[in-house]
């Protein structure tokens, strides 16, 4: 080889390597922006605008519930667009902006409302805020299945997008409520946070609209079925509903984990939940760090055997939170978290690099409308996961007040519960329908992988090539 041509594919290697890092990037805002309501907003509507643990685990849950119906027709509207800027990009954009500025009101609640008021304030909000989040997440998370072909170079390309997704966990779980301490508390604190993360946010999304200037993507079909045809020919991929149903389940446990963290440090452990954020830090810092790790578990074990790996490791760390009490000392609750940390890594990569798998499997180009299929059961399950933490907080006699109010001892032991013993259930459950599924990766992909560079010489191929 020539020095000129090594020098050209050395600068074709660097051009992609910016690509996948930019495409990554714009998992940044996203991240942030789907914790912090799973953390928070429960918890800002209780103790803060003093809205009932029932009330304020509907206006959490009704928006993801609104986007089964949202995402689908998303990602329809993506796979049929015509733009110079290709079927997804163009979202990227608008998707970027208009959901940025749309979180910012859902934490600036006027004082003037009351609590039932601030409910239907906070309800309208949402339901419109998650409508502009489907606007970029359905486009962007379609991207990967088109940039290559190969499944394992999927896994890679997939493992940049949620080292970012994990990292914008990280910023904010962790940085949100500090920010809400900050800036005094209260609605004002809250409102203060919200200009900041949303500004930040759509910083971040911007990146990734202009670095896929030149990520491969497949032209649009000349003729599309019906949705209710597309739709239907989704739903008899049976590897694909099979991973919706185990990461379905696995979110449901997650929605309850995230929504009554707060209330665990708050009232289980008579701490403040600016703690809380310390936990997250430690927990989604060694899930960011892990993702590496599961892209060599795959390699190694297959994705649904380190899959199946990842969900017990997971379940066996949050069972130990049961033994957690006032007298634990902090060190050893950070050092669980990151426990727990390291097998979540692998329940958040790993299904998302399977999904590409199984849009490939359906054999037709209809990457949106998978995808909005998975986004809305992805809401779906992290929807029951509040409702599922109002309902236990409500039947255990938790008291909701502006500023917080003691706590009876069944609502102590409801949070401790929610927050330690319910997701495992619903993980363990997820092992279970992981069992069936049947898709085989490509005879040779595992050891073809192994032997490569992952994340230095990942070839992107273009559809159709």
């Amino acid at each position: 080889m020539s020095e000129r041509t090594q020098q050209m594919s050395n600068n074709e290697a660097v051009l992609k390597r910016r690509m996948l890092l930019g495409f990554g990037v714009g998992s940044l805002g996203p991240g942030i922006y789907s914790i912090t309501p799973s953390v928070l907003l429960l918890y800002f509507m209780t103790d803060t605008l003093g809205v009932s643990a029932a009330l304020a685990a509907l206006a959490v849950a009704l928006p993801k519930f609104w986007d089964v119906f949202s995402d689908p027709i998303m990602g329809v509207i993506s796979d049929r667009t015509r733009s110079p800027w290709g079927r997804r990009r163009p979202y990227l954009l608008a998707g970027a902006f208009l959901m940025s500025v749309s979180f910012v009101f859902l934490f600036s609640v006027p004082e003037s409302l009351s609590p039932r008021a601030s409910f239907i304030y906070v309800l309208v909000v949402y339901v419109l805020s998650a409508t502009v989040y489907t606007v970029y997440a359905v486009p962007y998370i379609s991207m990967p299945a088109e940039m290559s072909k190969d499944p394992h170079q999927r896994t890679v390309i997939m493992s940049y997008r949620m080292f970012f997704a994990m990292a914008g966990l990280v910023l904010g779980s962790s940085l949100t409520p500090q920010l809400v301490d900050w800036f005094g508390g209260g609605r004002a604190g809250y409102s203060a946070m919200s200009f900041i993360v949303g500004g930040f946010c759509a910083a971040t999304m911007l990146v990734a609209f202009f670095a896929t200037k030149n990520a491969p993507a497949a032209p649009t079909p000349a003729a599309h079925a019906p949705l209710r045809d597309q739709v239907s020919a989704c739903l008899k991929n049976k590897p694909f509903l099979t991973l919706i149903s185990v990461y379905f389940l696995q979110l449901a446990g997650v929605g309850v984990f995230t929504a009554i963290a707060p209330y665990f440090f708050v009232y289980a452990l008579g701490a403040s939940a600016s703690l809380a954020g310390g936990f997250f830090l430690f927990f989604f810092g060694v899930t960011t760090l892990s993702m590496p790790v599961w892209v060599a578990a795959c390699k190694a074990l297959g994705k649904r055997g380190a899959y199946a790996l990842s969900i017990l490791g997971y379940s066996g760390a949050s069972l130990a939170f049961l033994a957690v009490d006032q007298a634990t000392p902090v060190w050893m609750i950070m050092a669980l978290a990151s426990v727990m940390g390291l097998p979540f890594g692998g329940i958040m990569m790993i299904p998302f690099s399977m999904l590409t798998d199984t849009i490939h499997f359906g054999g037709e180009s209809r990457e949106g409308m998978f995808t909005g299929l998975w986004t809305a059961g992805e809401k779906s399950g992290l929807a029951f996961g509040p409702l599922i933490a109002g309902l236990l907080l409500t039947l255990t006699g938790f008291v909701e007040s502006v500023g917080g109010a003691a706590q009876s001892a069944s609502a102590i032991t409801g949070v401790r519960i929610g927050f330690a013993a319910v997701p495992p259930l619903f993980a363990v459950a997820s092992l279970l329908l992981l069992r069936r599924y049947s898709l085989s990766e490509p005879a040779g992909t595992a050891a073809q992988g192994a032997a490569s560079d992952t994340h230095d010489t990942v070839q992107l191929t273009e559809p159709g090539t």
